[in-house]
């Protein structure tokens, strides 16, 4: 039989063993965030053929909404306001799909990249609403501003990839709407016209 020095070696050496040699517990997997949009001042355009866009209009968003739902009213909204010309027909010409919004963890908040498909099948935005300068332009804000919402703090998106039937957009001369859209781009032009409605608009008071 061993000794009582020999059984605890052997003891302190299975112990060394058990903390040596088995590994770490795996940590347990982080949880995904939660994607709402909270409370936030969400506006729609019309346009202008000066300022590209004008009367921004309060569009009221349930803060319990995820981005991709928010970004699926906004585009419908465009597509019925913006882009249909002849509200007799039953659907409108163009509209606006939601392939994704990708949340990736950037400083003390995940950033989002909204991913979003228009659906053009008879060419009709192509043709029309993007042709000319002045057209292109004011096309190019009101899909912005609306998708975007650059005014707010944080905006909707920070970032969107607009495609045109699930391609990315030809090459136009007078605008890029290919790579990510950003909201640091737009969002002068959004607060002044923000500025300019909220001086014209008087104050509701109690």
């Amino acid at each position: 039989m061993w000794g009582q020095p020999a059984k605890l070696f052997v003891g302190l050496l299975w112990m060394g063993l058990m903390l040596w040699g088995c590994p770490e517990a795996p940590e347990p997997p982080k949880s995904a965030p939660v994607d709402r949009i909270g409370a936030i001042e969400c506006y729609v355009f019309e346009p202008d053929p000066q300022e590209y866009i004008a009367a921004p209009q309060l569009f009221p968003l349930s803060p319990e909404m995820s981005s991709a739902a928010a970004l699926t009213a906004l585009g419908a909204h465009l597509s019925q306001n913006y882009f249909d010309s002849d509200p007799s027909r039953e659907a409108p010409p163009i509209r606006f799909e939601v392939l994704g919004v990708h949340l990736l963890p950037v400083s003390q908040r995940p950033y989002r990249l909204a991913v979003i498909n228009m659906i053009d099948p008879q060419l009709e935005a192509l043709q029309g609403f993007f042709q000319g300068s002045a057209g292109g332009q004011t096309t190019y804000y009101m899909l912005t501003a609306t998708f975007l919402q650059p005014h707010c703090d944080p905006p909707l998106a920070d970032g969107l990839i607009l495609l045109h039937n699930g391609e990315e957009f030809p090459v136009f001369d007078h605008i890029n709407l290919r790579g990510i859209l950003t909201p640091e781009a737009i969002r002068p032009v959004v607060q002044n016209v923000l500025y300019r409605h909220r001086r014209q608009t008087p104050a509701v008071t109690g």
